[in-house]
């Protein structure tokens, strides 16, 4: 089995992107604390470094928000959402849930240890076809990326998580499509709120999910070229043939064109 690892590989002239991933990553972070202070949802999964803990308490208590540590998970240089056995001494972070009061905490604590993924999936506001779409595909891998699609595809940024390995992405569950109408919906609330927070890097993370990239994995590796950087890293699945999504775009809304009326000589 391959060792967890991620590696960020910027293209000639593009440097300065390894750290501007790593600020999307804190922008993403920071909207999704702002969508359970606002109210617009009850619960977020969040990791809390035992170092930060005071400080995120406190910023917690000033806006009246709960936190409730549940388990503690490794410490890890790569993206994964597996949560894996730690030994004592090992670093690791507080896993819980933020919310707004102490019964939604409780009642999505009770779904979490049960694993009812439909209790979790409604608690968390993400659209329905997308949580069924996560509980069909997990056993098969349990990062799903749209089921049984492959080859030249477009779609909405708000639905693009082919680089969220990386940092960027603007809503926090796997969309069941590449043009899932409910994820998109979801993803302007959640963005007008990136926007409010950095109004320019905001922008720059929409540009760069709306532009064209490769995605492929193949050998418990997936490899994402964007037109900035190749990204590594690695994977749970391993198909028997290389899986490609070619990601061409954002769908763009077609405008009919105002045709000129001829003058009758």
């Amino acid at each position: 089995m391959i060792k967890d690892f991620t590696r960020i590989m910027p293209k000639k002239g593009c440097e300065e992107w390894i750290k501007k991933l790593g600020e999307m990553s804190a922008l993403f972070s920071n909207t999704e604390y702002e969508t359970i202070k606002r109210g617009l949802r009850r619960i977020a999964i969040i990791r809390v470094s035992p170092d930060n803990l005071n400080l995120f308490l406190e910023k917690i208590n000033k806006d009246r928000l709960l936190f409730t540590p549940v388990l503690k998970v490794a410490e890890s240089s790569s993206f994964s959402i597996l949560n894996k056995s730690i030994k004592p001494g090992d670093p690791f972070s507080w896993e819980g849930f933020l919310s707004r009061n102490n019964k939604d905490a409780q009642k999505f604590k009770k779904y979490y240890l049960e694993n009812d993924h439909i209790g979790i999936g409604e608690m968390l506001d993400y659209p329905k076809c997308c949580t069924d779409h996560f509980i069909r595909t997990f056993l098969i891998d349990p990062c799903p990326i749209w089921e049984g699609v492959s080859g030249k595809v477009k779609g909405y940024p708000e639905s693009n998580r082919l680089i969220r390995y990386f940092g960027p992405v603007i809503t926090a569950h796997i969309s069941c499509s590449p043009d899932c109408k409910e994820t998109k919906k979801m993803g302007k609330e959640w963005f007008k709120i990136m926007k409010n927070i950095d109004s320019k890097l905001a922008d720059e993370m929409y540009q760069l999910l709306a532009g064209p990239m490769v995605w492929n994995s193949y050998h418990g590796v997936v490899q994402v070229e964007t037109p900035y950087f190749i990204g590594l890293n690695s994977a749970y699945y391993i198909p028997k043939e290389p899986r490609i999504i070619e990601w061409l775009g954002e769908i763009k809304e077609k405008t009919p064109r105002n045709k000129k009326l001829k003058r009758k000589k």
